[in-house]
């Protein structure tokens, strides 16, 4: 077995050609077991549930304060019920998220290290074992992109010069949380660590893999970048060709895209978990050998 002390020797241009590995092995999984994007649409349609019920509930809060005598303690009253919706509809979202993405690697992983098929229930029984940390961190997630969105939008709506260091801030806040975090979930699902000790261990797993996380996450990058402009390509024709071209080109890119972006986030889903199986053990997935993928 490869140390994580051999591998911190490694060149820069090493690290993201192993990154670029786990890329590929990744979407040879889910090639293999397609399966794994059920995990992904259910997360996708539970999450846009979630969303239009929101959105149905803002108009109903209009409608339930319309009738108030007090036109301006209606609108403080609108503004915060509103507000405090949304708080609750994000924070839904990101724990079944959390959860889905959860059920994914602890499939994926189990596939990658033993080889194994495991049913649709497995991911979602260990994602079950780890439901009080997943709905944990789901909040604190949540509680984390919303601040970065608020700062976020405050800063695009700044027209004083500081509305681009604000932008700037905002990026490397988000980045350093997304670097640090990057192994939360797959710690918390498949070494059973709670949420805190998740979090403390998992910036140092990615500093000991950077180069490989860089290689593997710009690689689905990349990939998916080209595969929508070809997407983008051979739907643009139908566009030219009447009413009903542009109706069956809108359906077909809407088709075909949605199924490019399940894809492409559930390649990443099982990236993360082949650079934790690297991360703690210096050494690619038993599985990517059965598939001719070796560093």
């Amino acid at each position: 077995m490869q140390s994580m002390d051999t591998t911190q020797n490694l060149s820069f241009w090493s690290r993201l050609g192993r990154g670029w590995k786990m890329t590929k092995l990744g979407m040879s999984v889910v090639r293999a077991d397609p399966e794994l994007i059920i995990y992904t649409f259910f997360s996708m349609i539970l999450s846009l549930g979630v969303s239009i019920a929101i959105i149905s509930g803002t108009f109903g809060i209009d409608v339930l304060f319309d009738s108030s005598d007090n036109p301006g303690a209606e609108e403080d009253a609108v503004a915060i019920a509103t507000l405090a919706l949304v708080f609750l509809g994000y924070m839904l979202v990101s724990i079944i998220t959390v959860f889905w993405n959860s059920a994914i690697i602890a499939s994926a992983h189990e596939r990658l290290s033993s080889g194994s098929n495991p049913s649709f229930s497995y991911g979602i029984n260990q994602a079950m074992k780890c439901l009080p940390s997943i709905f944990a961190w789901g909040l604190i997630s949540g509680t984390v992109g919303v601040i970065l969105k608020i700062l976020e939008s405050t800063a695009q709506n700044q027209k004083s010069p500081l509305a681009v260091v604000a932008m700037i801030a905002s990026f490397i806040l988000g980045t350093a949380w997304w670097m640090l975090t990057f192994f939360v979930v797959p710690s918390m699902v498949l070494d059973k660590n709670g949420v805190f000790d998740s979090m403390k261990k998992s910036p140092h797993l990615f500093k000991s893999t950077w180069g490989e996380n860089a290689g593997a996450t710009g690689g689905i990058g990349i990939i998916q970048f080209f595969v929508s402009m070809l997407v983008i390509l051979m739907c643009s024709p139908l566009f030219f060709l009447g009413d009903y071209g542009i109706i069956t080109g809108v359906i077909l890119f809407i088709f075909i895209f949605g199924f490019v972006t399940l894809f492409f986030t559930t390649v990443d889903s099982v990236n993360r978990a082949s650079l934790f199986y690297y991360a703690k053990t210096g050494e690619m997935p038993p599985m990517a050998e059965k598939m001719g993928i070796t560093f």
